[in-house]
């Protein structure tokens, strides 16, 4: 198999990419911490209550809410991150001329 190897200077990028691919990140960084928080929640509650079904209920109450909207609120802070990196990245790159990558595409 031969491989057709080619330059491609990119001179761009959509800044809303960088930013979907960032808050993703951010917003999978805000899950975890909510899990972590709804467990370490959960056993708070049921050490502070005199009944642990009560405690644990509260404690997963807490959680569940702290699942739902902590990623969000991490994803479009990611977000807007990236899209101001994404702004940054493109006035770089305009101004420099580019960054040439190589291509190949494998013949078959």
């Amino acid at each position: 198999m031969a491989a057709n190897t080619q330059l491609t200077r990119i001179t761009g990028i959509k800044a809303t990419t960088v930013g979907m691919l960032q808050g993703t990140f951010f917003g999978l960084i805000g899950f975890v911490t909510a899990i972590s928080y709804s467990i370490s929640a959960a056993f708070q509650f049921a050490a502070s209550t005199e009944s642990v079904l009560h405690g644990l209920t509260l404690g997963f109450a807490h959680g569940i809410a702290a699942i739902i909207f902590v990623p969000l609120i991490y994803f479009a802070v990611g977000w807007l991150m990236g899209l101001f990196y994404g702004w940054i990245l493109n006035a770089v790159l305009e101004s420099s001329g580019g960054i040439v990558v190589k291509t190949r595409q494998d013949k078959e």
